[in-house]
């Protein structure tokens, strides 16, 4: 017996993901990495192999492979369990019982987050609530997402140092440890406001984790290459610096580009472009031993279902079968300016037929069975009845609980539901399902931290 599976070929080779490597040092080595605090900027020590001038820090490549190399860096063993993960942290959400688009509330934010926890997701809070004043809404994402899941909380806005705080205080309370989010700016530079407030944890048990988003021909060059190598060189840059100033905590990296539409003026989600990017990515990631999301679920769609999330599975199939285990972000619709907890449940669905697909078929010659066939031909004429039939239909075929498969006449006769309809009922039913308990104590905790935080900002 044999897994019959199909692979996908191709992609960058070995040469030219180091070329690409080298000219990102060169970026950081020339160019530097703009910190724009005098604070941050005395704390930095120079030697000869790191260099500031005119507010920009300048690495030599030696430094970087001293903090980070070897590269490229011995893979480490991958996690073979598929993960899907939802955010969006929408101002506008699609209405879960109406459709109606409109602003959503703090009790969306609990709702959507107890869907997608029951459906097993990962992620970051779908939407932000604007009935809460803006410093408790951004407090709100991680403490009442905290309440109903332990795997999708967080927003990582603030608007100043006490918020920022207080996000750590519950971060800690539930991680152990602090954990900052440093968003770098492109081209080439540090977020202030982030900087100097992760500074104030560089002596304390935190994880750093550095992202960017450059964007083709509008915040980096317009040629693929050019743009990966500086969203290298903006995370490695930016990631050196966090180690050189904390050395005993981790730093992660993590780079990714998005197309750039120049009709709109707009970061562009999903197509062939975003795509072709992420596919790039994921065999750079292999050089520095990082794990590479597939944000296939990124759409430029604005409603749930529509046209355009048939990039989603195109995009997933490709991913899957380049090896990816990652998936997301779904839930947003229009970029991200309205969350859709429906728009999950689809692509949710779209995950599951395409791992069907990355399954194969199981070749047995043994079931190929004379006897079976002469009974269900000559004596039958159908094979709908056999016991091999009802026994294996479910194993054999892939069943989707919400991709419509009736003919006309059924489909008219059940109310014609589209798609968007049936995730509807869907979320409906996984939500009655939600069970989740927070530790009793960590609980009482968290309502302390909002206590405070309500008290303080209200």
């Amino acid at each position: 017996m044999r897994k019959i599976t199909w692979e996908l070929k191709g992609g960058l080779t070995d040469e030219e993901i180091k070329k690409i490597h080298d000219f990102a040092l060169r970026l950081i080595e020339k160019i530097g990495i703009l910190i724009p605090s005098e604070n941050i900027l005395k704390m930095i020590p120079q030697d000869k192999n790191i260099f500031i001038k005119n507010n920009r820090v300048y690495i030599k490549p030696e430094k970087i492979e001293e903090l980070f190399g070897p590269f490229p860096k011995k893979q480490k063993e991958q996690n073979k369990e598929i993960k899907f993960y939802v955010s969006g942290y929408s101002l506008r959400c699609y209405d879960l019982y109406t459709g109606e688009i409109r602003k959503p509330t703090l009790n969306d934010l609990i709702i959507f987050t107890k869907i997608a926890h029951t459906l097993g997701a990962y992620g970051c809070a779908l939407v932000f609530p604007s009935d809460l004043p803006q410093k408790l809404a951004e407090i709100a994402t991680y403490k009442f997402c905290l309440d109903v899941s332990d795997r999708i909380y967080g927003a990582g806005i603030f608007s100043d140092n006490y918020v920022f705080d207080i996000v750590q205080e519950i971060i800690c309370l539930i991680e152990g440890k602090y954990e900052i989010g440093m968003h770098m700016i492109s081209p080439m530079a540090f977020d202030k406001f982030l900087i100097e407030n992760a500074s104030r944890y560089f002596d304390k048990k935190t994880t750093f984790s550095v992202g960017t988003m450059p964007m083709i021909g509008a915040t980096s060059p317009v040629d693929f290459f050019s743009s990966i190598a500086q969203s290298i060189a903006e995370v490695i840059g930016g990631a050196s610096i966090l180690k050189i100033l904390s050395p005993n905590n981790e730093v992660y990296f993590s780079p990714f580009v998005y197309p750039f539409d120049m009709k709109y003026g707009s970061i562009v989600f999903g197509g062939p472009d975003f795509i072709k990017l992420n596919l790039l990515l994921y065999q750079i990631g292999k050089f520095y031993g990082i794990e590479i999301m597939a944000k296939v679920f990124n759409t430029m769609g604005k409603y749930p279902g529509d046209a355009q999330v048939g990039f989603s599975s195109a995009g997933v199939i490709l991913s899957l079968l380049m090896g990816f285990k990652m998936f997301g972000w779904a839930g947003m619709c229009c970029i991200d300016e309205i969350a859709s907890i429906e728009q999950v449940i689809i692509q949710y669905e779209i995950l599951k037929s395409c791992l069907s697909l990355l399954e194969g078929v199981e070749f047995d010659e043994n079931k190929m069975n004379i006897e079976l066939m002469e009974e269900c031909i000559l004596k039958e004429n159908t094979f709908l009845t056999h016991p091999e039939t009802l026994q294996n239909y479910k194993r054999n075929l892939f069943v989707s609980e919400i991709f419509s498969n009736e003919t006309f006449n059924i489909w008219e006769k059940n109310g014609k539901k589209s798609i968007w309809q049936k995730a509807r009922e869907k979320a409906i039913e996984i939500l009655n399902k939600h069970n989740f308990k927070r530790d009793e104590k960590q609980s009482e905790e968290l309502n302390k931290i909002w206590e405070k935080a309500v008290k303080k900002l209200k």
